[in-house]
């Protein structure tokens, strides 16, 4: 390695001119220690050949642990119809995985490279998808494999349509197929790929990386987002201008899937908000089958947590998976671990299976005991009469899920335990809350007023803690809503469920809601149009829906 390639390596501050030097395929930058600049150079060395072919990137590439920049030059260099020496491709480490975009190669430039390197055929086949080169594809003896095949299905238009068609088609028509490319990853499974795969819009298509941002010295790219899951190129979606690509419409067929068990095959790239619904609705199966590995999507966790409180099979089954679990939690931020293992808690209460809290030996965390435990299920009296017994910050939630029930005994045991001090639970707003509110709530109303008064308390809202205003809801008038505003189309976009801004809820402050999306699945393609001539929202209250 040259000094002056030791010293761009060594440099980390970020030069503007330098990084749109890389971009435009003229020469390296001298500080290629910082991130946005090497991803800049891994671009540009993908779109300009003389770029790819120059001296000091050849020296670049040579340098132990820059091999993410020889895949770039070896992408670019096919892709521009030049086969990469075998010198130049002797690691497979220096093997690129997407060598499809930005450009597409001539058919026998492809030929020649699954002939002279025999472990890129997979990569060719795949280009052989996007460029529609159906002889090409049947020569390489492929095993069917769905990103070919979800490639292929998905190239509809231009020249390259009709052979596309053919190779979708031939893949279809084997009874097995294995998953040989993993786009999550950038892999190829040559040697064990997993047999019996299916298309489940695992695939980082063509159109998917349309999607571009604009570098900057604080780059923050699509693919940062932990819910932004595939970077095939490895440049991180950057570029000299940003391109942002419009959220799906989804069609009618699409819409079908959310009230049809799924096919084997899932015949779109949408599945989004298919995951997002299942999720919220505790639908286990779906939501394994949907979810993607080693990825999140935007407010995954906002809907998986209501998704545990309704379903104990997915509870159970995110416990038995703390990798997943984390996952989810990390998306948006390392503490919700917690909120979601203190969910996994309360569909155990609800349950009735205490044990774990009573355990003193292994015993649960204050910061992960759950407040909501009586929601969407009740427990035994006996049961919240044993947890509050055995922990005292859980007294307050178990006196709501008591008056939520209409257990005036237990309600008035769990009350008047007391401390180590001997004074009793403090009346806090949520209980008064709780007391106004529940069914029979002219007993406990009065009996919270009378116990605030014997406590002196006159400002609840003094007493409460500001970071835990979610406890201010009420689970069966605010868990699961439906809404009045029916939208004249369905998007596969998170915000189909949560609004921007409106990330809040009753789950230790995290929220989304489905109440939009049923109720456009539901509704008529004649109430869908009327909503599209109200400006594309149709407030269902203001509207004479009676039908002659």
């Amino acid at each position: 390695m040259s000094s002056s390639i030791a010293r761009y390596l060594a440099k980390t501050a970020f030069k503007l001119s330098d990084c749109l030097s890389a971009l435009e395929g003229r020469a390296l930058p001298t500080n290629l220690g910082n991130r946005v600049a090497r991803l800049c150079v891994i671009n540009g060395l993908r779109k300009h050949l003389d770029f790819a072919l120059s001296a000091e990137v050849d020296e670049l590439c040579s340098v132990e642990g820059q091999e993410i920049f020889a895949r770039a030059r070896n992408a670019g260099l096919i892709m521009n119809d030049r086969v990469p020496d075998a010198d130049l491709m002797h690691n497979n480490a220096w093997h690129p995985y997407c060598i499809w975009s930005p450009r597409v190669a001539r058919e026998d430039t492809y030929r020649q490279l699954a002939t002279v390197f025999p472990d890129m055929r997979y990569q060719v086949g795949r280009a052989c998808a996007v460029g529609g080169y159906s002889q090409l594809y049947n020569e390489l003896g492929l095993l069917p494999d769905p990103c070919i095949a979800e490639e292929a299905r998905e190239n509809t238009a231009g020249p390259a349509a009709e052979g596309a068609r053919k190779i979708y088609e031939q893949i279809m028509a084997s009874p097995v197929r294995f998953a040989v490319m993993n786009d999550y990853d950038r892999t190829v499974q040559l040697h064990t790929p997993k047999a019996c795969a299916r298309l489940n819009a695992d695939t980082a298509v063509l159109a998917s990386l349309e999607e571009r941002q604009v570098f900057e010295e604080y780059f923050h790219s699509p693919i940062d987002s932990p819910w932004i899951y595939f970077n095939i190129t490895e440049d991180q979606g950057i570029g000299d201008h940003t391109v942002k690509v419009k959220p799906h419409d989804l069609t009618d067929s699409e819409i079908a899937l959310f009230t049809s068990p799924l096919p084997e095959d899932l015949p779109t790239m949408h599945k989004d908000l298919l995951i997002l619904t299942a999720a919220f609705e505790g639908n286990l199966d779906r939501y394994a089958r949907l979810r993607r590995p080693g990825q999140t999507i935007n407010y995954e966790l906002h809907c998986v947590l209501p998704g545990i409180y309704k379903s104990f099979a997915m509870a159970i089954w995110l416990e038995r998976n703390p990798d997943i679990l984390e996952l989810i939690a990390s998306s948006w931020h390392p503490r919700e671990i917690k909120t979601l293992r203190a969910a996994i808690h309360a569909r155990r209460i609800m349950n009735n299976d205490i044990h774990r809290l009573l355990d003193m030996k292994n015993v649960v965390p204050d910061d992960e005991i759950p407040y909501w435990i009586w929601y969407p299920t009740i427990p035994a009296e006996w049961a919240l009469l044993k947890l509050a017994e055995a922990r005292p910050n859980m007294r307050p939630q178990c006196a709501r899920a008591c008056m939520a029930g209409g257990m005036r005994d237990a309600y008035t045991e769990i009350m008047d335990m007391c401390d180590d001090d001997g004074k009793p639970v403090a009346v806090d707003k949520y209980l008064m809350l709780e007391a106004q509110t529940c069914p029979g709530h002219e007993f406990f109303e009065a009996d919270m007023l009378r116990r605030k008064a014997e406590q002196g308390l006159d400002d609840l809202q003094a007493i409460a803690d500001g970071d835990e205003e979610w406890k201010d809801n009420i689970p069966w008038r605010q868990g699961d809503v439906g809404s009045p505003y029916l939208l004249s189309r369905l998007q596969d976009s998170c915000h189909s469920v949560v609004r921007a801004g409106e990330d809040w809820g009753m789950y230790e402050g995290l929220g989304s809601d489905l109440g939009r999306v049923r109720l456009y699945i539901s509704s008529s393609p004649e109430a869908r149009a009327r909503a599209e001539t109200r400006g594309g929202v149709m407030h269902l209250e203001d509207e004479d829906l009676v039908v002659d």
